[in-house]
């Protein structure tokens, strides 16, 4: 049996294991990831705003200020102390933390253009929940309804509906040889058609933009069936009816 060779002396280790989202929760890559943003700050504020500081800032400094100079001291050096060893932690583990970093601030400013939107429609919603009436109302109708469409929709029509189209699909194209992907890109188109067809079946009429959306969204919530399972797909799809009713109705 062969061997493999014995790694030069000398010669770099292999980076230690793990993807961006464990990285992304690693404390040193976050305190090099906020360190530029930081000495931005300083540096503005020095320059456009020298009187203006922040308010939790002020209240950190006011306490520093109750053990003297050696407070502000003792606090620079704790920084100093971490960044070294933060420093040190990266390079020794290999950690690509300037890509990690920047993908990390990428998402955290996505996160942050979704906050403002998103922490209104939830105060919204939360709002007329509370003053719904007590009782069956349509609101809290509809609220419990988007629970059994999320769950029963997703399992008719993705878990089986989609599941079935695969396995015939797969035993038909073996004489053919052809790949699989096409089964399955078939079966999502299919299985979309069917989904945004069946709420006119049960009494909605047509509407041509309607279907078109659901079409869509029956193609997503296919691809999601395909790649991430159907926990997820039954999740998203019940999220977005409940944030639906909440923000529509």
């Amino acid at each position: 049996m062969a061997k493999s060779e014995p790694a030069e002396p000398g010669a770099p280790s292999a980076p230690s294991g793990g993807g961006y989202l464990e990285w992304s929760r690693d404390p040193a890559v976050g305190l090099f990831a906020v360190l530029p943003l930081w000495l931005l700050y300083e540096l503005l504020r020095a320059m456009l705003t020298p009187d203006e500081r922040n308010g939790a800032e002020l209240l950190l400094l006011r306490e520093l200020d109750r053990l003297g100079v050696q407070g502000l001291l003792v606090l620079r050096l704790v920084f100093f102390l971490l960044a070294v060893w933060a420093a040190r932690s990266l390079v020794r583990r290999r950690v690509p933390w300037a890509r990690v970093a920047g993908v990390l601030a990428l998402e955290g400013a996505v996160y942050g253009l979704m906050l403002g939107p998103v922490s209104a429609a939830m105060a919204s919603s939360f709002v007329r929940v509370l003053s719904a009436p007590a009782g069956s109302g349509p609101l809290l109708a509809d609220l419990v309804g988007s629970l059994g469409a999320g769950i029963f929709e997703e399992l008719v029509f993705r878990l089986g509906l989609m599941s079935l189209l695969v396995w015939i699909g797969v035993r038909a194209i073996r004489a053919w040889s052809l790949p699989v992907w096409i089964v399955g890109a078939g079966a999502v188109l299919v299985s979309a058609l069917v989904f945004s067809w069946f709420h006119h079946l049960c009494g909605e009429p047509y509407d041509a933009r309607r279907f078109l959306f659901r079409t869509m969204a029956g193609l997503l919530l296919g691809v999601l069936m395909w790649l991430r399972g159907f926990g997820v797909c039954v999740y998203t799809h019940t999220v977005y009816n409940v944030y639906f009713y909440l923000v529509n109705e």
